[in-house]
């Protein structure tokens, strides 16, 4: 459909106060994917005379909340020395763009779909030369004719994890809101826990000048059987994607997004129906629709004898030690990896199928999390292919329905562009209460097979 942005004005926010500044050095697991992922969120209020003052106290909130969450308003930059990408907490500030849309939010139709006319909605910046002059954190507040309001927020993977992400917005809207700013927790930027551990003389972690050589891991190991390509010996090789804020490339392979919807009631049958059958302690709504998102996908893509690979983040918060903490911001992720071929993982039941899944969660162990992450340090980086891997992103425990701004709570939440545009997202439907989501990226031609692969497994 068509959509109308008129841009009204594009600043940059510093903080309200002059904050610490300081390098802080990134851990493997945040330069694994630097790239900027895009949200747009959107609430179904009745601003209109207050709207104006609205939009300005939502500006003065980002400028309080980025006093402790300084890494949003920095710059990166690239260690000359070691060639490892670091930010630089500058003041340089946040870019927030604010516009206006003569459509109605109901006239978008289903708002948690991908959209070609979404593009509009998030901010289209020019392209810097150098990666040191771009934001990693931008804003887009458009007002609709309704009242409504969309906030789109773009950040660098790099800079905040989900959780981080996450709570980092949680806290502008917190102050937004005008709730009590003594009620936020105090974040922790530094990657110095991390950084420390797998440096460390007192851990024996396994040296290697490439990341092909870590077969003590599983997530790489299982990788073995798929398409890999090199990359470049350090960060240098994200600059040239560093400085473009490019979102859905439709040019390569027609790539589509598509979100699928489920009732919560098949998803509460599908995991009692694995508790009985497998004989399973527990089973959870991660468990069943990551494995269902997976032999829908992989079935619509792969002969059967082609090796795959299924792997998505586990926090590694709690299981690192010593802890990192709940205030951690940096990314704390770690790939948790199962490996079998399309033949087995069709042919085996739901239940085997999350039986292999719980199993490689309980593979990440402090042991696992620290060898892991030493092996992202080595001097080789990789892309497997994407036709084999299937990386599954667990959004479901983010409680988007509690964002508050001031002007009423979230209605809706939709994805554009991310790291790995295939990636499966699954998050709760917020326009279907107690409804989920899968999101995932895929090649045009096997749209309708996916489509069809999903609705038609039958599990009962």
């Amino acid at each position: 459909m068509e959509l109308s942005v008129f841009l009204k004005e594009t600043v940059c926010l510093r903080p309200s106060e002059q904050s610490k500044r300081q390098t802080i050095e990134l851990s493997g697991l945040d330069r694994i994917s630097p790239a900027i992922l895009y949200v747009v969120l959107f609430f179904k209020s009745s601003l209109n005379s207050e709207a104006e003052y609205a939009v300005e106290r939502a500006k003065r909130a980002l400028q309080k909340v980025m006093v402790s969450w300084n890494p949003a308003a920095g710059r990166f930059r690239i260690n000359e020395s070691t060639g490892k990408l670091q930010i630089e907490c500058n003041d340089e500030g946040i870019t927030m763009i604010t516009a206006a849309s003569d459509s109605r939010l109901e006239e978008l139709g289903t708002l948690h779909e991908y959209k070609t006319c979404y593009e509009k909605l998030v901010p289209q910046l020019s392209e810097a030369d150098d990666i040191s002059k771009n934001p990693l954190f931008v804003v887009q507040i458009t007002r609709f004719a309704c009242g409504g309001v969309s906030v789109s927020v773009g950040g660098s993977h790099a800079l905040f994890d989900g959780v981080g992400a996450f709570t980092f917005l949680a806290s502008w809207a917190h102050i937004s809101s005008g709730k009590d700013e003594s009620d936020l927790i105090v974040p922790n930027h530094s990657r110095d826990a991390i950084l420390s551990a797998i440096y460390s003389p007192h851990h024996s972690c396994p040296e290697a000048a490439s990341i092909y050589e870590q077969h003590h891991i599983t997530a790489i190991q299982d990788l073995y059987g798929i398409p890999m390509q090199i990359m470049a010996s350090d960060d240098r090789c994200w600059e040239s994607a560093l400085v473009k804020f490019s979102r859905v490339d439709h040019s390569q392979g027609g790539l589509e997004l598509i979100t699928f919807c489920v009732d919560k009631e098949i998803v509460e049958t599908w995991k009692g129906q694995a508790i009985e059958r497998g004989n399973l302690f527990k089973c959870s709504t991660f468990d069943v629709l990551s494995s269902h998102i997976w032999k829908a996908r992989v079935k619509a893509l792969l002969p059967p004898d082609t090796n795959i690979c299924l792997q998505f983040p586990v926090d590694s918060r709690d299981r690192f030690q010593p802890p990192l903490g709940k205030n951690f911001t940096g990314n704390a992720f770690v790939l948790a990896s199962v490996s079998c071929l399309v033949r087995d993982l069709l042919e085996e039941p739901l239940h085997s199928t999350i039986r292999k899944i719980q199993g490689a969660k309980h593979v990440i162990t402090d042991e696992y999390i620290k060898l892991y992450t030493k092996a992202l340090e080595s001097s080789n980086k990789f892309f497997p292919s994407m036709r084999e891997l299937t990386i599954v992103t667990d959004w479901l425990k983010f409680p988007f329905s509690a964002l508050d701004f001031g002007w009423g709570k979230l209605s809706s939440a939709a994805l554009l562009a991310t790291p790995v545009q295939e990636t499966a997202f699954l998050m709760m439907n917020l326009e279907e209460s107690g409804g989920f989501m899968v999101r995932i990226g895929i090649g045009g031609q096997y749209v309708h097979d996916l489509v069809s692969n999903f609705n038609n497994f039958n599990y009962y």
